[in-house]
């Protein structure tokens, strides 16, 4: 028999965390707290300010439980098995998606500071605000957020139940089951994760559209799901602890993964840009002279360069992709500007002088302390409770054929 074959034989150790995961569950849950503290102490002091941070540190979060479902069901579409080996770990993110609808109802009380059409002289006096009432105002808000919630939580009630299933019984029918499934959830899941970030993001501008917008910023949370997801299957898998499964080869999978979406993200953040900005039409243009006037042109080019370049570059390399060490950098580079980019996408309209609201805080580019409140806050909470669902089940698939140990030369040092 071949070693392939004999591997496929070997059952899979049920691996959980290690007591070094409660030690960051501690850390995370007393910054959080520390961090929520301070954003009650923030509404109090400046309520405006606070809503406007408070947005953009729900939106970079609630993209990991987005971006995890959204793989979940990408994963279990195309097959690969990549996608088995940090299935776990994308379950662990879309499973704080009822965390991240706690959130938003904070959210919902701070409407008015966030958004133009949330109030009633606003609308009176903008012509755009009153084509928009029909479609923007509170209880249309309110309920197309209420039915994605909806849909992307009975999403991933349904795939952790066939997935829990597989784990007990083995069968290998679980696996078509998974692909009938997902095929048509992903087509709603895009859909509904579409309409929630016109809602969300763009209707912060009272001009602006775009059709790639949804699309752009969901792929942005895929490229940080991936990155976060290999992160954590690299620490969580140092001194071989899953025997020969996590490889030199899968993290080259993945690393060609997050090298396309990074690719895709550039795409589409271009195709916008080339269309609007040629195009010039006043309701189209301002969204991105908001974004680099002044200082926000300067980080307008950071996000350029480190959301692209930087990792397009740095994965081009067979060798760092297939290194642990060298491929954990990368990983955590891209998570620390996709938080940059998610401030520079929400921020700029309400810290300028833009035509496209009249909710602004500030004259011009400035960082508050309740931006780093809010991130802490609500971040310190969602690593807390990710890691809580990570410890929930162990940390391959039991069951699943996919999951095999590699031959002896392609184990990671």
């Amino acid at each position: 028999m071949s070693n392939h074959g004999h591997a496929a034989d070997i059952a899979v150790p049920e691996i959980t965390l290690g007591p070094k995961a409660e030690s960051v569950k501690r850390i995370a849950s007393i910054i959080g707290i520390a961090g929520l503290l301070l954003c009650v102490a923030g509404y109090f002091t400046n309520s405006e300010r606070f809503f406007q941070s408070y947005l953009f540190a729900f939106l970079f979060w609630a993209g990991f439980a987005i971006g995890g479902l959204g793989i979940l069901l990408l994963n279990n579409v195309v097959g690969g098995k990549w996608g088995v080996t940090i299935r776990r770990y994308l379950e662990a993110c879309a499973r704080t998606m009822p965390l991240i609808a706690v959130f938003f109802l904070v959210l919902l009380v701070g409407l008015k500071y966030i958004y133009g059409w949330a109030t009633q002289a606003n609308v009176d006096a903008n012509e755009f605000l009153r084509h928009k009432a029909g479609y923007l105002n509170f209880w249309g808000f309110t309920l197309r957020s209420a039915v994605s919630f909806a849909l992307w939580l009975f999403f991933i009630w349904r795939l952790n139940k066939l997935t829990d299933e597989q784990d007990q019984t083995g069968d290998p029918s679980i696996k078509d089951k998974l692909r009938r499934f997902s095929a048509p959830a992903l087509l709603v899941f895009v859909l509904s994760v579409t309409v929630a970030y016109i809602d969300w993001i763009m209707s912060v501008d009272n001009q602006f559209y775009s059709t790639v917008f949804g699309g752009m910023v969901l792929i942005a949370n895929v490229q940080a799901t991936f990155a976060l997801c290999i992160l954590a299957l690299i620490l969580t898998s140092g001194e071989d602890r899953f025997n020969n499964r996590v490889n030199a080869p899968i993290l080259h999978d993945l690393g060609k993964l997050l090298f396309a979406f990074t690719i895709f993200w550039t795409y589409l953040s271009a195709s916008q840009l080339i269309i609007i900005w040629p195009a010039n039409l006043p309701q189209e243009i301002t969204w991105y002279l908001d974004r680099t006037d002044g200082f926000w042109k300067a980080l307008a080019t950071f996000v350029a360069l480190t959301m692209f370049a930087v990792p397009f570059l740095a994965l081009l390399s067979q060798a760092r992709k297939k290194d642990p060490r060298r491929f954990i950098r990368v990983t955590v580079w891209i998570l620390v500007c996709n938080a940059i980019y998610f401030f520079w996408l929400i921020e700029p309209t309400y810290r300028g002088t833009s035509v496209s609201t009249t909710l602004h805080s500030s004259p011009g580019f400035n960082i508050y302390w309740t931006d780093f409140a809010a991130f802490l806050g609500i971040g310190g909470i969602w690593v807390y409770y990710f890691i809580t669902q990570l410890h929930k089940r162990p940390l391959l698939p039991l069951k699943d054929p996919r999951v095999s140990p590699s031959l002896p030369q392609e184990v990671i040092a």
